[in-house]
């Protein structure tokens, strides 16, 4: 039996699918066939991505899994748009990598360290808002491209720090260099950061039999409660909000934070619910933060 796993072309998209194939040979006898598709993510220029709205790194993937061209597909559970395709089902999490953003630079220990005025490179929302609300004098400067175009603009002297997920330098093999771990308390990150998506074709029992081998309940739960919480925001990546669910013992934490555009005004919870009906959670968890009357002052306009 040969199982053809759809994944896009880049370096870290292979590692992760790599992983992911590494994990199913330990359950199964299959062999694996890695099915590369260009993506729109892919082929756009780097500055029209974000008109292109989400999905922009699946939908070629998805709609190849849909017409029965790949038997599953393997994605950055941060990427996926919070309503799964129809047709498709979200059928495993595998042990989730840290869900944290680190701070990396050529000559600085950390954010506070940086001199006045200082550049930041990142093209994310959330993490300027958030850098913004740590360091109102910073400026934040437009950085696109995979990690290995990250890091050399870095090198090369483009930026004082830049912002990254702590996953992807891990699954990169690109730790060294001077980092600082920003803490979820006070940075929550994109829904679902950390963590790798397993997808497959709805009703399709042999491949779910398989997924669920190497499936991690506590991942699970948190993704659920964090891409829930997105949801009721009826926001995606492209605004300036931040939610990671922990789950401690009996416990199903959730951190978050909704931020205006410039980072000036922002405000920050910690949940905590029982586990056991993780959705359920993490819209009350949002519920309650939309109806902070700080959060109201400032979050409409933020979107």
């Amino acid at each position: 039996m040969i199982i053809r796993v759809g994944t896009r072309e880049s370096k870290l998209a292979m590692l992760q699918t790599e992983y992911v194939i590494g994990r199913m040979k330990e359950v199964c006898d299959a062999h694996f066939s890695i099915v590369k598709i260009k993506t729109a993510g892919d082929i756009e220029s780097p500055s029209s991505l974000q008109k292109i709205g989400s999905g922009i790194f699946e939908k070629e993937i998805d709609e190849a899994l849909l017409r029965g061209e790949v038997d599953l597909a393997v994605h950055s559970m941060k990427d996926v748009p919070t309503s799964i395709p129809e047709g498709l089902i979200l059928a495993a999490i595998p042990q989730r990598l840290s869900p944290n953003d680190v701070f990396v630079s050529r000559d600085y220990d950390n954010v506070a360290s940086l001199p006045k005025g200082g550049f930041v490179g990142t093209s994310s929302p959330r993490r300027a808002a958030q850098i913004r609300s740590l360091r109102g004098d910073l400026q934040i400067a437009s950085l696109r491209g995979n990690i290995d175009t990250r890091l050399r603009r870095l090198k090369e002297g483009k930026f004082h720090g830049i912002v990254l997920a702590e996953a992807a330098l891990i699954r990169m093999g690109a730790m060294d260099g001077r980092r600082e771990r920003l803490p979820i308390d006070l940075v929550p990150t994109s829904p679902g950061q950390g963590a790798l998506a397993v997808i497959i074709r709805k009703g399709d029992a042999a491949m779910l039999a398989l997924a669920s081998k190497i499936n991690y309940a506590d991942a699970m739960e948190e993704v659920i409660a964090e891409r829930a919480f997105l949801r009721r925001l009826g926001c995606g990546c492209s605004s300036p909000v931040g939610c990671t669910a922990a789950t401690t013992g009996s416990k199903l934490m959730i951190s978050c934070g909704l931020y205006s555009i410039d980072g000036a005004r922002f405000k920050l919870f910690k949940f905590e619910f029982p586990r056991g009906d993780a959705e359920r959670y993490g819209a009350e968890a949002a519920e309650m933060a939309l109806s902070d009357c700080a959060v109201a002052s400032f979050w409409r306009r933020a979107l």
